[in-house]
């Protein structure tokens, strides 16, 4: 099994400005595969420097194919294919934002890749032929592919994967050094092609180091369940998170505490029938007798079939949607800023603005001692820390048994029966002091427009 092994050479730019070369080369050693499937949870990455050594202050960078470095082994459109997704997997991870640019003067572009054999595009470092060097990247902004390699797509299981020597050699020009931590992209030594390929959380960690995490409101967020039959017949309650912002969609695996690779999609892809923008609030009404799923927007109300994957049209009582929240929830103003279900309690509690209203579910009306302040039901355990009004988003985690409201880039939690249980003096519905999002969900991540369909 070969081996990508990687150089550092320090060599001189345009105007004598030294700039790291990454040169990539191979070895015959062979390794289990056990010691390529392990993956390390890191809690922190140490790099050199810190953050003012960057190799990009802003966050939006271009990159283009150079016409005269396009690879004669794969056309032209799987070849920016390729890359435009080795640039989403960073993009993913990181708020930087690439955009391919085919029109500005090349000195205007950020990076600029390209193929070559022997001497090659102007670059001072010789290609060696197949079998040696893979390519080599310079920290601000060129990266070259040896074109006598057998570059190969994603699908293929033969050759050497473009996407992950791209991959790895974009995290150098953003200025990542190797690691040798076991399921790095960084790490000094290519690995043979593999099923799923995404970035290790030790990649993840150390570009942020870099670049900072990803911040951001959001539309709504819910955790949507569903009933599954395990091998014994016994049914199970499974659930998963979404995050809903500006027309896309993200699916958080709490397990791994990451978005779903891949992510986002749109929500016209991936929820047929409900608002693609904007969407106010989620509802998941659960009894015994019920167990019905509401989208909000605006005056308007959509119902969900989880079965078909879509939109209700037509519910089994004949009703049309989507339907007036005035006509389905009486007393409940629109638009809203959010809502969630209390399963316990059976009630609902719709937000807006500064005022929060408590829905009976069973007696379909607002609770008499409704509306009420925000900061009377859920009161700050500091006073002053508290969202106040205009939530965006509020939502019952099944993953941590707690209710969050989350405004802008912070979220306050809800403390919970086992919160009281530690801490009885705490005010029942009590708002812990706010949070950054990016510290307990990672990698909610935007990406540039076009790739939002790879």
């Amino acid at each position: 099994m070969g081996m990508l092994l990687s150089q550092l050479q320090w060599d001189r730019g345009e105007g004598g400005e030294p700039r790291l070369c990454d040169i990539s080369s191979r070895d015959t050693r062979t390794h289990s595969s056990t010691e390529f499937s392990i993956l390390f949870h890191v809690q922190n990455v140490s790099l050199p420097g810190n953050a003012d050594t960057r190799a990009f202050a802003k966050r939006t960078l271009t990159w283009r194919l150079l016409g005269e470095g396009a690879s004669g082994q794969l056309s032209v459109d799987e070849q920016r294919h390729i890359l435009r997704l080795a640039f989403r997997m960073w993009s993913e991870v990181t708020p930087l934002d690439f955009r391919e640019d085919l029109a500005a003067p090349g000195a205007a572009v950020d990076i600029k890749l390209g193929f070559g054999r022997g001497r090659h595009l102007g670059c001072p470092r010789v290609f060696d032929g197949s079998g040696q060097e893979f390519a080599h990247a310079w920290r601000l902004g060129d990266i070259h592919f040896d074109d006598d390699e057998h570059f190969t797509p994603p699908s293929s299981d033969a050759g050497i994967s473009l996407l992950k020597v791209a991959v790895h050699e974009i995290g150098h020009v953003l200025g990542l050094p190797h690691t040798y931590r076991t399921g790095s992209i960084m790490r000094p030594n290519y690995t043979p092609q593999e099923p799923a390929f995404e970035l290790d959380w030790s990649d993840r960690k150390a570009i942020q180091k870099l670049y900072g995490s990803c911040e951001g409101s959001f539309d709504t967020a819910f955790d949507w369940i569903r009933k599954e039959r395990n091998q014994y017949g016994a049914v199970m309650m499974r659930f998963s998170t979404y995050f809903f912002r500006n027309g896309w969609y993200w699916l958080y695996e709490n397990r791994n505490s990451r978005t779903r690779y891949g992510d986002p999609i749109q929500i016209l892809s991936g929820w047929r029938g409900i608002p693609t923008q904007d969407i106010d609030a989620f509802v998941h009404l659960w009894t015994w007798r019920r167990d019905e799923r509401y989208f909000f927007k605006g005056n308007q109300y959509w119902r969900y079939d989880s079965d078909k994957d879509q939109a209700y049209t037509e519910d089994e009582q004949g009703r049309s949607y989507p339907r007036l929240i005035s006509e389905g929830f009486p007393g409940i103003p629109s638009p809203l800023d959010t809502a969630f279900y209390d399963r316990r309690k059976q009630l609902i509690y719709f937000f807006k603005e500064s005022l929060v209203f408590a829905f009976d579910v069973n007696r379909n009306q607002v609770l008499d001692s409704y509306p009420m302040k925000i900061t009377e039901v859920f009161p700050g355990i500091e006073p002053q820390n508290h969202p106040f009004r205009n939530i965006d988003s509020a939502y019952y985690s099944y993953a941590h048994n707690s209710v969050f409201l989350l405004k802008g880039n912070a979220y306050w939690k809800v403390v919970n029966a086992k919160d009281k249980q530690h801490q009885p003096w705490l005010p029942s519905n009590g708002l812990f002091p706010k949070q950054p999002i990016s510290g307990r969900w990672f990698d909610i991540c935007d990406v540039h427009a076009s790739t939002l369909n790879m």
